[in-house]
């Protein structure tokens, strides 16, 4: 949405007008939260368990007057498979010692057996190729851009100069899910269609510095990720970063691409208040579409495109979503 006009800083500014962007204290119904994982079946369970010593003689081929030798039997059996397993321990050592292991499959010149496809690599997997800093929402972050702590005007808070990272973009991580416990600020996106959506992510302050600028492609750089159907994808921000994003099924990242589209927000930590935010929105510009829900993780508090922004004269307490100072992971569904 472009929000130039418009005094959009309802949702980190912890005044009386928004007393009702207070984050909700229990999870919305039908949220799934983390419930214990289930206990096997008692029958299946008892299979598993149950070694053949503990259900008597029966299971060991007769009556109890046979255990003894049964017993001895058995215990003569596993030292010669013990023998046999060092034997061939060995003789492989031996031989790899010699200029290499056997062949796999035995005869010379067998082919080798088909090795494992390599694990695909996380999104994070190399080190930042820019200085980063000692932030308290994570590692790896690019400093934070000049002028971004300096206030805004009072009467003008959505001209605010948020943090933009250095070098620019740098205030934003694709991370792998593993990494979420790293960071103090994540979303993560995921793709509930049937059909590959780009997410396109920029921050609100533009790379030449002005504020709100950043939609404005032909200036400023988007990230942009691509999502098959049912994929995720987390993104980590820094603190003071303040966001919108859209998805689109071409991918392309230009001018006005993604005005059409349902837009998501979000201000992480603000440096005036500390607080943080999220809301969709519809604005700009008429015939808006795709579906999309933002929720908050630790509240299950959510909005969707059914009650997004709608128009320049919405009431922000029922769309913006306040959270107080803390950590915040929001989860984004497309679709």
């Amino acid at each position: 949405m472009s929000i130039s006009s418009l005094n959009r800083a309802s949702f980190f500014q912890p005044s009386s007008s928004i007393s009702q962007l207070k984050p909700a204290v229990a999870p919305a119904q039908g949220v799934v939260g983390g419930s214990p994982a289930q206990q096997p079946r008692n029958d299946l369970r008892q299979m598993l368990m149950a070694d053949s010593f503990e259900q008597g003689p029966s299971k060991l081929g007769g009556a109890s007057g046979d255990v003894s030798k049964q017993l001895s039997d058995m215990v003569g059996q596993l030292m010669q498979l013990v023998k046999l397993l060092e034997t061939q321990s060995l003789g492989g050592a031996a031989q790899g010692a010699q200029g290499g292991a056997a062949p796999v499959g035995g005869a010379s010149g067998a082919a080798p057996a088909r090795q494992a496809a390599p694990a695909a690599p996380t999104a994070n997997t190399s080190a930042p190729s820019h200085p980063t800093y000692n932030s308290d929402a994570g590692p790896g972050f690019g400093p934070p851009s000049a002028g971004s702590t300096e206030p805004a005007p009072a009467n003008a808070p959505w001209l605010a100069r948020n943090n933009v990272g250095s070098p620019y973009n740098s205030n934003m991580q694709l991370i792998d899910e593993g990494q979420k416990g790293q960071f103090k600020y994540t979303n993560t996106f995921t793709n509930k269609t049937n059909e590959p959506q780009t997410i396109t992510l920029w921050n609100k302050t533009g790379e030449n510095g002005n504020p709100n600028d950043g939609q404005n492609f032909d200036k400023s750089t988007p990230k942009t990720f691509t999502l098959q159907p049912g994929q995720s994808q987390v993104v980590a921000f820094d603190t003071n970063s303040s966001v919108a994003w859209a998805a689109s099924k071409d991918g392309t990242a230009k001018p006005g691409a993604n005005s059409g589209q349902t837009w998501g927000e979000a201000t992480f930590a603000n440096s005036g208040t500390g607080w943080s935010g999220f809301d969709t929105s519809q604005i700009s510009p008429a015939g808006h579409n795709g579906k999309m829900s933002i929720t908050h993780e630790a509240t299950g508090k959510t909005v969707t495109e059914a009650n997004a922004w709608q128009t320049e004269k919405d009431d922000p307490a029922l769309h913006d979503v306040g959270v107080p100072a803390g950590p915040l992971n929001l989860r984004t569904e497309i679709g």
